[in-house]
This record gives structure tokens, sequence and C-alpha cells, in this order.
């Protein structure tokens, strides 16, 4: 067939057109024909919910991924409109389903968009589940036929679905581990119906900006932070394709905050929220003497792994032990591992990418107990609701934690800076260079056969799989250094990887020392010294 996506772990991302290999009626009707046959052969519930973003052709997508499932006998549900990824996660674990679709490109431009398919556990899939799928669909030729539809076996959700993740959302935030239910079945019995008196919520008048860029994030994040009692100022609430001419929809890109900004000054807002379209991913800027502030996702998950250590506690074992376990990944930075450590929590590192953190949780051991998931790039989760990065959950724990401060005369800045001084100076940058699958595997074969660097002490070669983990193409370089003013040392290290999405080579940098100073001298050095030998 002349439109064969390539399928991966992230399932296809693409400029939407009638070329080959882009984002079209064909190339869903190819991928979804091949799925639904990888799941009539798999163990799997044979059910799927299908979830779809704001995207010009989205919807139409997600009509086409429901026909062509249940044309083969296959139970399917879907939302009547955009609805949060992570409310397709939920659904799935909620209902039993055995499969999720979701049509969405993230945060890309208004020109792209994709498909992502999730587990019977509420986790986008990992590599065998996606090879088992690639194989089917690669195995289609022109006998394989469709059958005739089958409508009747589409069903939308019903509104229970968002009420319960909506609660479950509300009552981990308003309630301490031990009136938390065990499980997502818990959830089901405790919240179906819900009872308002269960939760005793004060109004609290801080000012809030919450911006949900055109995306899915207004049909819940509005009614989960008022319902908490704050009244935020939100904004870029309509469903529009266009981003209302946002260019990039990624909550990581100042730009995208720009009349988020203009409201905030109206009203002296202390906190702006953004989330990308899929609203799995949510960033924040914060009121400084200085202005306002974008705090990037290691200092935020560092944030909230101390909120949430204070205001919640420790679960233990009955030995006395730690259950509880902090989750990120091996190119997020060191403040969020000092700050779990401190606080007696176990911390995960894995490859990129949180299928990985939900497949762990889904997966986890019954003396360990998941407590918090985030990555670098503003994905976090918290709770038992999902298995995916949540933006939902997610705002609402950033809201309370500035109240939080705000109660006691702090601010995030002011608490991040205390852990600054505690735990040491802990800077990352994250560099994105435009580059060529090709390209991408000389310039990695070049660093695995031995450039010299300055300070570097050992290297890293994920390629074989290390540290218990899957084979990913990887290197993590550790440097050494020594602060000339204070003669301390100085931890630096750079991460390299290819983009999953994009023809991109992705360059982290991170560093930890004493002083602010010594951490931003030896963050430039090292980034400035990586990016001229990929540039080379």
């Amino acid at each position: 067939m002349e439109n064969k996506p390539a399928f991966g772990t992230g399932g296809i991302r693409g400029i939407m057109g009638n070329g080959k290999n882009q984002i079209n009626r064909h190339t869903i009707e190819h991928v979804t024909h091949g799925l639904a046959k990888a799941i009539l052969l798999s163990d799997a519930p044979k059910s799927v919910g299908v979830a779809y973003d704001t995207r010009h052709n989205s919807a139409e997508f997600a009509q086409i991924v429901c026909e062509i499932i249940s044309a083969f006998g296959i139970k399917t549900y879907t939302f009547d409109e955009p609805k949060p990824t992570p409310m397709l996660s939920h659904a799935i674990r909620l209902l039993g389903l055995g499969w999720g679709v979701v049509i969405t490109a993230s945060h890309n431009p208004k020109e792209y968009n994709g498909y992502k398919v999730y587990d019977r556990n509420g986790v986008q899939i990992t590599d065998q589940t996606a090879a088992a799928i690639t194989a089917s669909i690669d195995s289609l030729d022109s006998s394989d036929k469709i059958p005739a539809k089958q409508k009747k076996l589409i069903k939308i959700f019903d509104s229970g679905v968002e009420k319960t993740f909506i609660d479950q959302i509300i009552t981990y935030i308003s309630s301490p581990f031990s009136l938390l239910p065990d499980s997502i079945s818990g959830l089901l019995r405790r919240f179906t119906p819900r009872n308002d008196e269960m939760i005793s919520l004060t109004p609290y008048p801080y000012p809030v900006v919450y911006s949900a860029l055109h995306g899915t994030g207004a049909s819940t994040i509005p009614v989960v932070l008022e319902t908490l009692g704050f009244s935020p100022v939100c904004i870029q609430q309509n469903p529009d394709g266009a981003f209302g001419g946002i260019k990039t929809p990624n909550p990581e890109e100042p730009v995208v905050y720009e009349k988020a900004l203009e409201e905030a000054e109206k009203i002296n807002a202390k906190l702006l929220l953004a989330t990308d379209p899929d609203c799995d991913r949510v960033g924040v800027m914060v009121k400084t003497e200085q202005g306002y502030k974008l705090l990037n996702g290691n200092q935020l998950g560092a944030l909230l792994i101390d909120y949430l250590a204070q205001t919640r506690g420790v679960e233990k074992n009955e030995n006395g032990s730690s259950k509880a376990v902090v989750i990120s990944t091996i190119v997020s930075g060191i403040l969020g591992e000092l700050v779990s450590k401190d606080n007696n929590l176990e911390f995960v590192r894995l490859l990129t990418g949180f299928k990985y953190i939900g497949e762990y949780i889904a997966n986890m051991p019954e003396d360990k107990s998941f407590f918090f998931g985030y990555e670098e790039s503003y994905g976090f989760l918290a709770g038992d609701g999902a298995r995916d990065k949540d933006a939902v959950i997610a705002s609402a724990l950033i809201v309370k934690m500035a109240a939080y401060y705000n109660k006691k005369g702090k601010t995030l800045s002011g608490r991040l800076q205390e852990l600054y001084e505690k735990h040491g100076y802990c800077l990352e940058n994250l560099y994105s260079a435009q580059m060529q699958q090709n390209e991408q595997k000389n310039f990695l074969s070049k660093l695995r056969s031995g450039i010299k660097i300055e300070g570097l002490i050992k290297t890293e070669d994920y390629s074989s799989g290390i540290n218990g983990l899957p084979p990913a193409d990887v290197l993590k370089l550790y440097f050494k250094y020594i602060d000339k003013e204070t003669g301390s040392p100085v931890k630096a290290w750079a991460a390299i990887r290819p983009s999953g999405t994009e023809p991109k080579l992705k360059l982290y940098t991170g560093v930890h020392a004493d002083t602010r100073e010594a951490a931003e001298e030896a963050l430039k050095s090292l980034t400035d010294k990586m990016i001229s030998i990929i540039e080379e």
C-alpha cells in the first residue's frame, strides 16, 4: 500500500496530507486494520476505547477508527467530544477494556496529527506490543478486506467516566493516604454516585490564569479547580485546530503564554498554567520580583515531590520500610532524586517515555506503592486514576501547592530556592538539533567510538540495555569539574538521543554544584561544548 506508516511505541505522527507516509484517511484506515487484526490475536479483552483532541480532522479520524475496529466484531467506545488523553487511560481501567486509541499529535504544530495505542492497563504500548501491531500492519495485502460496518457495536462513553475521572482527582488531593481506595475498582464503588458532602473545601482567593491553548483541557481543568475552591481566569478555551494562531502549542515554549500574561497583568495573577492540546502536559509560570518566570519540568517535579511528602506523608510497610516510589527518566534532572531520597522515597529511573513509567506502575510489587512520576518535558502523574501523564491532576496539584505556600507567606520560586540551598543547585538545559535519522546514527556512532571530551569520567551506552532497562539508542556522559572559586567539585552530565517523533537529535545537559554561579558556568560550558561537537 502507498501510505504505509512507520508504527512504533509512539504510534504514528506526522504532517497531514495526501502524500506517501503522511497522516490522512488512508493512513488511519491502514493502521487501524492492522491493529484490529492484532487485537483479535491477543489475549486482551476484545474492546477498545477511542478518544481524540481538538486538531483538524481528529474527530473524523476517530470515527474511522471506531468504524473499522467495530467492523471486526470488537466492542468500541468513544467520547462525543474532544477529551484529555489521561481520561481515556482512566476509562480503559475503569471499564476493563482491552485497548485504547487516541487521535492526537500532542504539542506539534497544527499541520500534524497522530495515533497512539494503549493496552488494557491504560498504558501507552511498549516495545513488545508495538512490534506485534507493526507485524500485523506489515502483513496486510490486497487480499485483506475490511468487513462490513457494525455501527451497533459503537457506543458513547457514559458520563460517569468523566465524573469518576474528576472525582478521583478531587479526593486524592483532599484525602490522606489512609482514606484512599486501593484500586480503580475501589474508586468506582466509592464515587458512583458522587457524594459532594464528602468533600469539604473552602474557597481560597488565589489569582490563577489557565490557558487550554484551545485544546481538551478546557473540558475538565476549570471544573476541577473550581471544585477545589479556586476561581481561575480561563482563556483560550474554545476548541480550535489552528490553536488560535499559536505556531506550536507546546507549554515548554514561553511564546504560548502571551495571552495568559496579558490576563495575568490585569488581575495580578501569581500563577499561570498552560496545557497542550491533548492535556497530558502542563507548563507553569510564576510571578517573581523580576516578573513572570517559566519553571521547567525538573523544577516542578522536585517541588511536587517535596510538597506531596510534606502534606501526604510517605507510606511504610509493617517493618517500617518505605513503600513509596518516585519514577522518572534517565534524562530528567538530579534535584527530584535528591528530594526523594531526603524524604525516604525510593527513586527509579527509566527510559524516556511515560509509557515506561505507566508500565512500571502496572507491574509494581505489593510491598511498593506508586507515589509520583514525572518527565522533564512537563509530564506528571499522581494518584491511581490514570496510567499516563495527566495534566488535569498535575494542574490541580500545582495550584494547591502554590496556595499552600502562599498561606505560609512563601512562593513556589522561594521554595525552589530553599531546595537549592539544601541540596545544591541543579540546573538543566535541552537543545534540539535538526538532523535526519542517518545523520543521527552517524553522530552517535562517532560518540561511541570514543571522542575525547574534557572532564568526561564515565559513559553509559543504553544501546545494549543497562541497569535492567531495554535497549535504547541513548548515550549518557558523566563529567566532573572543579569550581574555580571554591575548589568544590561540580557534577555534570549530558544525554543524547534521537527524538521519537521528529527529525531531531536531542541533547540534555545538567549540572549539580554548591553555588548558582558555579552551576550556571558549568552548564553553559558543557552545553556549548556538546553543541559544538554536534555542529561539527
